[in-house]
C-alpha cells in the first residue's frame, strides 16, 4: 500500500501544480495544437483524473479514520453535567436552592475480548479498502494503455493509407505523362485518377478514426472537454513478445492477483464476525465512577440563611451474565458462520474463474504470436508483389485492374499486421494485470 500512497501523493502534487498553471492561462473551448504524450504521462494523467480512484481513496480514508482503539470501544466515556434547582414559597417565606455539578465515567473492564476483535476487524477493513483502491488503479492503468495503443494503431493505419494514396498519386501522374506521349488513353487516366481519389477518401476516413480514438483517449484520461488535445503519441508501436510459462503465470496469479488477495481479506473479516458473535455469549463487567459537588443554600421564616456544600464520589462495577436473549445471539452466530462459508465459496469461484481466465489469455497470446509472424511474412510478400507489379504495370505487362488488386492486398496485409501487433500488446497487458504486476510494469513518470 506504500506504493499506492506514493502514487496518490504524486498525483496530488500534479493537481496543485496544474491548478497554478491554469490560473495563468486563458481557457479556450477546444485545444487543437498537438502535444507530445508518452505512455507514462498518459497513465499519470489518467490516475490523476479518474473518478473511481478519487472515490476509492476517500473510502480508504474513511476506513483509516475508523481504525482506532477509540472506535473499537477501549477507552472510557466521560460526561459532565450540572443541575440547579431553586424553590421559592410565599406562604413559608422561604428560598431554597441546590447546585450540583458532576463528572462521571463509564468504562469496560471485560467484554469477552470484543474490543480487540473489533480492532482487528477494523484493520482488515482498512486493508480491504486499500485493496479496492489497488484494483481500481490497476484497471485504470490497463484502460489507459489500451486506449493509448488503440490510438497508435489508428495512427499507423493512417500512415499506411497515406502511403498507398501517395503511390496512387504517383501512378496517376505517371499515367498522365504516358497519355501525353500517346502510350496511354483517357480510360487509363480515369482509372488511375479514380484509384487515387478512392485512396484519398480512405486516408481521410482513417484520419477521422484516429481523431475518434484520440478523443476516447482524452476521455479515459479524464481530460475535460474544454482541454481536449490531439496528442502526438511517442511510444513505438511494437509487439511485446515474451516466452511465458503457463505454470509460472498461474503461480503468480494465485500469489499476487489483487482481486484474489482482497477476497482473502474479506474472508478474514467474516471470521471476525464469527468471533464477535461468540463473544456475545460471554459475561461482561462494566465499571463506573463519578464525582459530584453539591451546594445547598436558602433561608426561611424563623430560619437564618444557610449555605452547605460538599463533594461526594461513587465507584461501582456491574457484572452481566447473559442467560437468554430470545435466541438472537445464536442466530447471529449462525448467520456469521454462513457468511464465512459464502465468502469461502466466493473465493473458490473467483480463483477458479481467474485461473481459467489466465489459461485462456495465455493460449490467445501464444496464438497471436504465430499470427503476427504470419502477417509480417504476408506484408513482406505483399510489398515485394507491389514493387514488382508497379514495374510490370509501367512496362505494360499488367493492366490497372491487376495493379489495383495488388495495392489492396498490400493495404489489407499491413492492416492485418498492425491489428496483430495491437492484439499482442493488449493481451500482454491483460496477463500483467492478472498476475498483479501492472503497477510495476507501467510505472508513472515522476520526473
Amino acid at each position: 500500500m506504500k506504493k499506492i500512497n506514493l502514487i496518490i501523493t504524486f498525483l496530488i502534487g500534479i493537481t496543485l501544480s496544474g491548478y497554478a498553471q491554469e490560473e495563468k492561462q486563458d481557457k479556450v473551448e477546444v485545444v487543437s495544437q498537438e502535444i507530445i504524450l508518452s505512455l507514462s504521462d498518459a497513465i499519470s494523467q489518467g490516475l490523476l483524473n479518474n473518478y473511481d480512484i478519487i472515490i476509492a481513496d476517500k473510502n480508504t480514508e474513511i476506513s483509516k479514520t475508523n481504525n482506532t482503539l477509540e472506535n473499537a470501544g477501549l477507552y472510557p466515556s466521560l460526561t459532565t453535567d450540572a443541575a440547579w434547582n431553586h424553590n421559592w414559597s410565599h406562604a413559608m417565606n422561604s428560598n431554597l436552592g441546590v447546585l450540583s455539578p458532576s463528572i462521571g465515567t463509564d468504562f469496560t473492564i471485560f467484554d469477552g475480548f470484543k474490543v480487540w476483535i473489533t480492532k482487528e476487524q477494523l484493520e482488515e477493513l482498512e486493508h480491504y479498502s486499500e485493496g479496492n483502491a489497488t484494483i481500481v488503479i490497476e484497471n485504470t492503468i490497463k484502460d489507459v494503455i489500451v486506449a493509448y495503443y488503440e490510438s497508435l494503431l489508428e495512427q499507423q493505419r493512417l500512415e499506411v493509407a497515406e502511403q498507398l494514396a501517395e503511390l496512387s498519386k504517383e501512378r496517376y501522374d505517371y499515367t498522365n505523362s504516358q497519355k501525353e506521349l500517346g502510350q496511354k488513353v483517357t480510360y487509363d487516366v480515369l482509372q488511375a485518377k479514380n484509384a487515387w481519389l478512392e485512396d484519398r477518401r480512405t486516408s481521410l476516413d482513417q484520419k477521422n478514426r484516429l481523431q475518434v480514438k484520440l478523443r476516447e483517449l482524452n476521455f479515459v484520461m479524464g481530460v475535460p472537454e474544454s482541454e481536449q488535445t490531439m496528442y502526438k503519441l511517442t511510444e513505438k508501436f511494437e509487439a511485446v513478445e515474451k516466452d511465458y510459462v503457463l505454470s509460472n503465470l498461474i503461480e503468480l496469479l494465485n500469489a499476487d492477483n489483487s482481486t484474489l488477495k482482497n477476497q482473502y481479506v474479506n474472508q478474514i473479516i467474516k471470521q471476525k464476525d464469527i468471533e464477535l458473535a461468540k463473544a456475545a455469549f460471554m459475561p461482561s463487567v462494566k465499571g463506573n465512577a463519578s464525582i459530584k459537588y453539591t451546594e445547598n443554600y436558602g433561608g426561611a421564616q424563623g430560619i437564618p440563611n444557610f449555605n452547605i456544600d460538599g463533594i461526594s464520589a461513587t465507584v461501582g462495577a456491574t457484572l452481566s451474565i447473559p442467560i437468554y436473549m430470545g435466541g438472537s445471539r445464536r442466530r447471529a452466530k449462525q448467520i456469521a458462520l454462513i457468511n464465512k462459508q459464502i465468502a469461502e465459496v466466493e473465493t473458490q469461484q473467483m480463483s477458479h474463474s481467474l485461473n481459467n481466465q489466465i489459461m485462456q489469455v495465455y493460449d490467445t497470446y501464444v496464438l497471436q504470436r504465430e499470427i503476427l509472424e504470419l502477417t509480417e511474412e504476408q506484408v513482406a510478400t505483399a510489398l515485394l508483389n507491389l514493387e514488382m507489379s508497379t514495374e510490370r504495370y509501367r512496362n505494360g505487362q499488367i493492366n490497372s485492374f491487376n495493379l489495383r488488386d495488388v495495392q489492396i492486398q498490400y493495404l489489407d496485409a499491413q492492416n492485418s499486421r498492425l491489428t496483430a501487433i495491437f492484439n499482442l500488446i493488449a493481451t500482454n497487458t491483460e496477463i500483467v494485470r492478472l498476475t498483479g504486476g501492472i503497477i510495476d510494469a507501467f510505472p508513472i513518470d515522476n520526473e
